[in-house]
């Protein structure tokens, strides 16, 4: 699943980048194929660090598409990578949640949307 997220340019930002007139077409694909070479070097070396960066942030994008982009209800659209991120994602928030529960007195920052309790909507 990862390697076939790394190499889907429909989760890559560029590529998106390119088609909203940002960039130049030359410039995403250059961009494309040196983060792939990025993420081959990163599994090669098994450098979790900079590989989980790059997986994360195509993660990220497919995200956006999902709530801000074209995707919709029972639509086609994204949903090779979106099996994939699952896929992905199922290995990683348990990881994500034991280790969190395995360090509570670490400070993971600020909660930015608090439970609220139940306060009443004004």
């Amino acid at each position: 699943s990862i390697r076939l997220l790394l190499n889907n340019q429909y989760v890559f930002q560029p590529f998106w980048d390119f088609h909203n007139g940002k960039i130049e077409e030359t410039e995403w694909q250059n961009k494309f194929s040196r983060a792939k070479k990025a993420a081959n070097a990163a599994l090669g070396n098994q450098d979790t660090i900079a590989l989980a960066s790059i997986v994360l942030s195509r993660l990220y994008t497919l995200r956006n598409q999902l709530m801000h982009g074209g995707a919709t209800y029972n639509s086609s659209a994204n949903r090779a990578q979106l099996k994939d991120a699952v896929n992905i994602m199922k290995q990683i928030v348990p990881v994500i949640i034991n280790v969190m529960m395995d360090n509570p007195n670490t400070l993971w920052g600020d909660a930015h949307y608090p439970y609220l309790g139940k306060q009443q909507i004004k």
